[in-house]
């Protein structure tokens, strides 16, 4: 839900006249970083292209590489990739059932001797028992890294989520609180770190050490110092939202509330909750097509496996195919991600029903009573069968056969087979729509493509 207008068009007016688009001295990008660093109370922000990207230069930043190891949780890829672009190896710590985030037994148990950090994510905007988490990174000696894409402005215990850790990285693109386009910050009280990270994501003629240039524009940053200003307006109406959301549920005896730790304050940025079904012999597939049959847009079952079992960190191929960094000699662990290795998160990860939280007051109560009917007519018994449409059928197939596809080239094959003609936004939607449906799946496979995942 952010909105931009006059002062954000003015501030990319003045980028423009000035005739300097990258980092200007005294310009927009000085003043993002500033005002952020400001906002948090720390010593440092650093800006990035995008959060990912500055995810990737932190392993190096943190003298990570092959033979270790960063502890990340399976509910979300984003470590894990990080780490395969490093030669990292991730390891897996189990999640609470409550909140989906990092269980600290589970992350005290996979330290070794070659872990090198331990990664958590406030995911949604709740945050992770970062107190604990920081006494265990100091009790081994290694680093607490804090993912905060979803989390601007939460807190944990009266300190900001990205304060609690030696790092703290947010994400900036259309999908999140404060919106660039792109764009990522990291955040700092370590000099040390700080200069390692800058050295990684912005080199000369000649890099001291492995880098790129990962840089942001004077265009995000003139947006973003904008933004900045108006993201705690935006959580206010978040978190009403929220709390109309959670009404919903309040009498259902099968939907479980997430639950917020004591003491913090939630970024609104997915609602979601937990299906138990079962509890009430409430089958799972009719409450799924009770939610289509009301039109309510909520997904179900999130990535539907926790990461490590996705083809990616089961089978590395960033690097020819070799099984980097899992068979290089200087590794002496054994990777062995067979199922029940998270068994929580396994559970849980298919339960989770969710919708975006980011939206206003009025999209959220739209929200609340079509989840309310759809509650109701699970319960009545009087769901039509979940089924898909000739069109989606076709979608479906023609994706699994030739994908991924962006919606141009399935429209293409469509004409092609002379079955019914579409433009390029209706393709879109039906693609977009069928990625969170039931049974089947399209994900998304890069900035516009789709691929077939059958993951029922």
């Amino acid at each position: 839900m952010p909105t931009f207008g006059k002062e954000e068009i003015e501030n990319l007016t003045k980028v423009i006249e000035s005739g300097w688009f990258c980092d200007k001295p005294g310009g927009f990008m000085d003043q993002f970083r500033s005002d952020f660093a400001r906002a948090y109370g720390v010593k440092h922000a650093i800006t990035g292209a995008t959060a990912m990207l500055l995810m990737q230069a932190l392993v190096g930043a943190i003298g990570a590489g092959n033979g270790d190891e960063i502890i990340c949780d399976p509910v979300v890829q984003f470590h894990g990739i990080a780490c395969l672009h490093g030669n990292v190896v991730p390891v897996w710590a189990d999640v609470r059932p409550d909140n989906f985030l990092m269980d600290l037994a589970s992350v005290e148990a996979r330290i070794t001797e070659r872990t090198k950090a331990i990664w958590v994510t406030h995911l949604w905007g709740y945050a992770a028992e970062v107190d604990k988490l920081r006494e265990i990174a100091d009790r081994h000696n290694i680093y607490l890294l804090e993912d905060c894409a979803h989390a601007m402005f939460a807190e944990y215990k009266g300190r900001k989520l990205g304060t609690w850790g030696h790092v703290g990285t947010f994400s900036f693109n259309m999908g999140k609180q404060l919106a660039t386009g792109e764009g990522g910050m990291a955040i700092t009280d370590d000099d040390r770190l700080a200069a390692e990270l800058n050295k990684r994501i912005i080199f000369g003629e000649s890099p001291e050490v492995l880098s790129s240039n990962y840089r942001m524009t004077e265009f995000q940053a003139a947006v973003g110092v904008v933004q900045l200003k108006k993201v705690p307006g935006y959580l206010e109406e978040y978190r009403k939202g929220r709390e109309i959301l959670d009404a919903a549920i309040a009498d259902c005896a099968w939907l479980q509330p997430r639950r917020a730790l004591p003491d913090s304050v939630v970024a609104p940025y997915f609602w979601s909750c937990l299906f138990h079904g079962e509890r009430q012999g409430i089958d799972y597939g009719v409450f799924k097509a009770a939610l289509q049959q009301v039109g309510a847009r909520f997904g179900t079952g999130f990535l539907q496996v926790p990461a490590y079992q996705y083809a990616i960190f089961r089978n590395p191929n960033a690097y020819g195919n070799t099984g980097c960094p899992y068979n290089c000699h200087l590794y002496t662990g054994k990777v062995d991600w067979k199922p029940g290795l998270c068994p929580v998160a396994e559970d849980v990860i298919p339960r989770i029903v969710y919708t975006n939280n980011m939206v206003s007051v009025d999209r959220a109560t739209q929200a609340a009573a079509q989840l309310r009917e759809a509650i109701r007519l699970t319960e009545s018994g009087n769901v039509q069968p979940l089924t898909y449409s000739e069109v989606e059928k076709q979608v479906l197939e023609t994706v699994k056969q030739f994908g991924p596809l962006e919606p141009t080239e399935v429209i293409q094959i469509f004409d092609e087979k002379g079955w019914q003609h579409f433009d390029e936004h209706g393709m879109f939607t039906i693609m977009e729509n069928l990625r969170d449906r039931f049974p089947y799946r399209l994900s998304h496979a890069g900035p516009r493509k789709f691929a077939y995942h059958d993951l029922s």
